[in-house]
């Protein structure tokens, strides 16, 4: 399925980089969490007692900044999917995901609508307009 922003009858236009890279960001959804609960389970000292780099002293730091952004990220998109009215977010969701079509409960056009807001605000909540 092709990506592509509605124009037509809309405020809520971005430029075609920007929309795409908000889309994006929702699809790394995923990704995001598992990222986010392996730097849990991730083990930070040797067993052997021998240093093995010379790099950043503070790896638990730099690990809760790490996760930190991770669910910056997920918390922004979780927050803006709930703005969606509830009969339409997993429609929507699955769209964007999975690249599933609208489900038949209502008009091709209000789904479109409503995901080109939620693009639009994740796109202003990123920092990218």
């Amino acid at each position: 399925m092709r990506d592509y922003q509605r124009i037509k009858g809309t405020k809520y236009i971005l430029p075609r980089q920007v929309y795409h890279i908000t889309l994006w960001k929702v699809r790394d959804y995923y990704r995001l969490k598992r990222l986010a609960d392996d730097i849990l389970e991730e083990r930070t000292f040797s067993y052997d007692g021998l240093p093995k780099d010379g790099g950043i002293s503070d790896k638990v730091a730099s690990k809760v900044i790490k996760r930190e952004k991770y669910l910056t990220e997920i918390d922004i998109i979780d927050k803006t999917l709930l703005e969606i009215p509830a009969e339409y977010r997993s429609g929507i969701w699955d769209n964007i995901q999975f690249g599933k079509p609208y489900p038949m409960d209502a008009d091709r056009t209000t789904y479109s609508r409503y995901k080109t807001k939620f693009i639009y605000k994740l796109a202003g909540r990123f920092s990218l307009i």
